[in-house]
């Protein structure tokens, strides 16, 4: 017995000798903590240092009075990164942060030199404009890239909560000003936010610099997530860089709740704060919550004139008739000629079909407002209409379209009570009229309603059946819209816009017929730069004088960049390189993000041989690249490639066919190109392979050429056979394919199936090559001889390339000898210059002789006028 106990406290003693295993940390807990980060050094930060695909995350240390911290810098535009705290994950917390974003005089200076080509688009504006330029914050309740919550900074001071699910952001606050901060706490050079989040349970509370601004109720995200600190840059700046100075959390639930209803308390928060609040949640359509937020604030302030026009917007947008009249009448008891109120009300009375109501308010309003008044002038005519005074109500309409002449609904109500009064000259008139305005705001529905008015009324009109050309212009119905505008031209319409559009429909098939239209435009509306430039073009493309005409069409348009980009064509044909390249720098800097004006720039720096020079505008990582490159960048890759390939400089081609297939795998016409690289470096398994692919995607003459090119290098006739026949059955009409048949035929010695061939050839094309071949099988050669012509000869280059924009039949097809490329086509009305505007977008592209690639493109605006 003794021994037992002896051996235990043996065993006992031997264990507390044995070093105690370390539990390891389980980074993926939901853990309750306090915890400030630590930015003296980078490992006590918990922030992740890294570099990703064009953006950085660094550690600053603290040194010389500068700010410790976390800094995320995005090096190119249109990014969104972050890194991510990877410690431990939370859900119900307390976040403080302190932001530091550079200030945007600071930033202007070194994006100075990038001024010029900055190129912003109407639908990105207005957004950019309002949030700033880039922004900074946190992700919370990170469960992986595509789902967090996001709350954004901007440098313009405004800030925004976004859900992401799956990648697609759903906005839960929209961006909302923040008030000013004290700039004696801020230094000049910076803007520094104090943010402070509560995630408590559904609800995420955001103040900012001590300023509460929003509690938002939201279920999208309920798990426990990681943090990270972001940054998002959109258009102004190459670069922009935001720095995380101050991180802190709490994740006990008692502090969490105490904290969220202390900041929410009801005499807390300001009404001024809930106004803001409601003006941004009535904007996103989020009417109940806006409508609480009002009411909040009206018990701690009386309401203002603008509170209760709101308060009335928000009852209308509820079809709260009763409630929102309550509203607008209180603010025409305190101040009668309030414009808005008056506007609204009439509305009201309009829609509840309370026409004595509406005729008392509308005899209330002084004549000097209604005579200024659109909407009021309109809501005339709508109560006019209703006692079924016809005249008056056009009066009233027509009023109202000429205080706002891009309202096209009123010129449609004019006319319809135009024709009710028996007023039918007037009212075809009117009609017409807002046509116009429809067609140049493509409002097509509406359009297409008027035009079947008119071809009713006044079918034989010639602006009728001008409006239902150019309508059908617009829908790509081209072979309609040449018949009408056909019929208009031959009239003698004195429309300028009709012998435009009627020039473009005939450029294609009767080039010389399309240069008398232009020439009739251009003599109806002489100092109009872009018929002037369409001519110019049409003569350019048929070998007639066109510097005349271009030099008219710069002279009254010299902001037109395809202006420019004809001269440099016209410059490089003559082969004076260096004006070729000044206009060509004038025109990439009018439209600094079209890929074909890039395209044809590397052309020019290919024949002064520093194609390599250019490099560097496609750096992205490095920060120096072209803004056309920034947004088109599988093209441009694409682009630069095919430069050095029609250089000879396969080798340095091949490394950009790949980063352009990475970022576009599924684009046949990159694929075949890359296929034909292959094969120049007779990688021919490699090119066999992406044109089996490019095959299933989109077939094409040009592909079938070259797996029957490889199939010949291979050895392998019958495949090469066996192509050919199936791509002539598929395109017909190409003689390219042909030719190559009667080569392939010939090389093998198959001279009576090559004589056949060669018969069926001349059917569709009469050419030097055509008859060198028709000479020598004549002759009755039996030995096999290389064409130069056919991409089956042994230096297997491919003679002919099929124009991948050829569903548009505005668009004129490459030429035999590789010279010129141009597109698009615009349209003009007599009250639209807009639309003209847009129109000007045309496309002309530099190929080379040597290699008719066509570059990728994308389609100019007025193609799709």
């Amino acid at each position: 017995m003794l021994k037992l106990y002896i051996d235990y406290f043996k065993r006992k003693l031997k264990n507390l000798r044995k070093p105690k295993k370390e539990i390891p940390i389980d980074f993926e807990e939901i853990v309750e903590e306090q915890w400030q980060a630590d930015f003296s050094r980078p490992e006590t930060c918990r922030f992740t240092t890294e570099t990703g695909d064009g953006y950085t995350a660094a550690f600053l240390p603290p040194k010389d009075g500068q700010k410790a911290g976390i800094k995320v810098e995005a090096q190119r535009k249109h990014l969104y990164a972050w890194t991510v705290n990877q410690v431990f994950r939370y859900k119900d917390v307390i976040i403080e942060a302190d932001i530091t974003l550079p200030n945007r005089g600071g930033l202007a200076a070194d994006a100075a030199h990038q001024a010029d080509k900055t190129h912003q688009s109407d639908a990105e504006q207005p957004e950019q404009q309002k949030a700033g330029s880039f922004a900074g914050g946190l992700l919370f309740r990170y469960i992986s890239q595509s789902t967090f919550y996001a709350l954004m900074v901007s440098d313009a001071g405004w800030v925004r909560l976004d859900a992401v699910v799956n990648s697609t952001p759903m906005p839960i606050l929209g961006w909302v000003k923040i008030p000013e901060l004290n700039t004696s706490e801020t230094k000049p050079q910076d803007s520094c936010y104090s943010v402070k989040i509560i995630a408590n349970n559904t609800t995420i509370t955001i103040i900012i610099n001590g300023h509460w601004i929003a509690c938002c109720e939201d279920d999208t995200i309920q798990a426990a997530g990681k943090i990270a600190f972001a940054v998002q840059n959109w258009e102004t700046y190459p670069q922009a860089a935001v720095l995380l100075s101050r991180f802190a959390l709490d994740s006990f639930p008692m502090t969490v709740e105490n904290t969220y209803t202390e900041a929410n308390d009801f005499a807390a928060v300001p009404p001024e704060a809930r106004i803001s609040l409601a003006k941004t949640l009535y904007a996103m359509g989020r009417y109940v919550p806006a409508l609480l937020q009002l009411r909040a604030a009206a018990r701690l302030r009386d309401p203002e004139e603008a509170d209760r026009i709101l308060a009335g917007r928000i009852y209308f947008a509820q079809r709260l008739l009763t409630e929102a009249e309550t509203e607008f009448q209180t603010v025409l008891a305190a101040n009668p000629s309030n414009e808005e109120a008056l506007t609204e009300l009439g509305g009201i009375y309009y829609r509840d079909e309370r026409y004595a109501d509406l005729q008392q308010l509308l005899a209330k309003v002084p004549q000097s407002l209604m005579q200024r008044s659109a909407f009021l002038s309109n809501i005339e005519g709508h109560l006019f209409h209703a006692l079924g005074k016809h005249s008056e109500a056009a009066q009233s309409y027509s009023r109202a379209f000429q205080l706002e002449p891009a309202q096209g609904l009123f010129s449609l109500h004019q006319a319809n009570e135009l024709y009710n009064c028996g007023n039918k000259p007037e009212a075809v008139e009117a009609y017409i009229q807002a046509a116009r305005v429809f067609l140049q705001q493509e409002a097509y529905a509406d359009l297409s309603e008027v035009i079947t008015i008119l071809e009713r009324i006044a079918p034989d009109n010639l602006k009728t059946i001008s409006l239902a050309g150019k309508y059908a212009y617009t829908r790509g119905d081209y072979d309609t819209a040449l018949l009408k505008l056909k019929a208009v031209c031959k009239k003698g319409s004195e429309d300028s816009s009709d012998w435009y559009l009627y020039g473009l429909l005939l450029k294609t098939e009767q080039p010389k017929e399309a240069v008398k239209a232009l020439k009739k435009a251009c003599a109806l509306e002489p100092e109009y730069g872009l018929y002037q430039f369409r001519l110019a073009e049409a003569l350019y493309l048929t070998g007639g004088r066109y510097k005349p005409v271009l030099e008219k069409a710069l002279a009254a348009d010299p902001g037109n960049g395809w202006v420019h980009n004809l001269c440099a064509l016209a410059a490089l044909d003559e082969g004076d390189i260096p004006q070729a390249e000044a206009a060509m720098t004038e025109a990439r800097r009018i439209l600094p993000d079209e890929i074909a004006l890039l395209v044809n720039y590397l052309e020019i720096q290919r024949q002064k041989g520093k194609l390599a020079d250019c490099l560097p505008l496609f750096d992205i990582e490095g920060g120096t690249a072209d803004l056309t490159v920034e947004r088109n960048r599988a093209a441009a890759f694409h682009a630069l490639a095919n430069a050095f390939a029609d250089d000879g400089a396969y080798e340095q081609a091949q490394p950009w066919y790949y980063k352009a297939l990475k970022l576009d795998p599924k684009n046949p016409e990159l694929l075949t190109d890359k296929a034909e690289n292959d094969y120049a470096l007779f990688l021919l398994n490699e090119a066999d392979d992406g044109l089996v692919k490019a095959l299933d995607i989109e077939p094409s003459a040009r592909i079938y050429q070259l797996i029957a090119a490889i199939a010949v290098q291979k050895g392998d006739y019958a495949r090469a056979e066996v192509t050919l026949r199936t791509g002539i059955e598929s395109f017909a009409d190409n003689a390219d394919l042909r030719y190559d048949l009667v080569c392939l035929y010939r090389n093998t010695k198959r001279l009576e199936q090559a004589r056949t061939q060669l018969t069926e050839l001349q059917h569709y094309e009469d050419s030097e090559r055509v008859e060198a071949l028709t000479q020598a099988l004549g002759a009755g050669m039996h030995t096999a001889t290389t064409l130069a012509d056919s991409p089956l000869d042994d230096s297997g280059k491919k003679a002919a390339v099929e124009n991948p924009d050829a569903e548009t039949p505005l668009e004129t097809q490459p030429s035999k000898s590789g010279t010129a490329d141009t597109k698009g086509a615009g349209t003009k009305t007599a009250d639209s210059e807009e639309e003209t505007q847009e129109a000007q977008k045309t496309q002309v592209s530099r190929e080379s002789a040597s290699r008719k690639k066509a570059a990728p493109r994308k389609k100019a605006p007025s193609d799709k006028k």
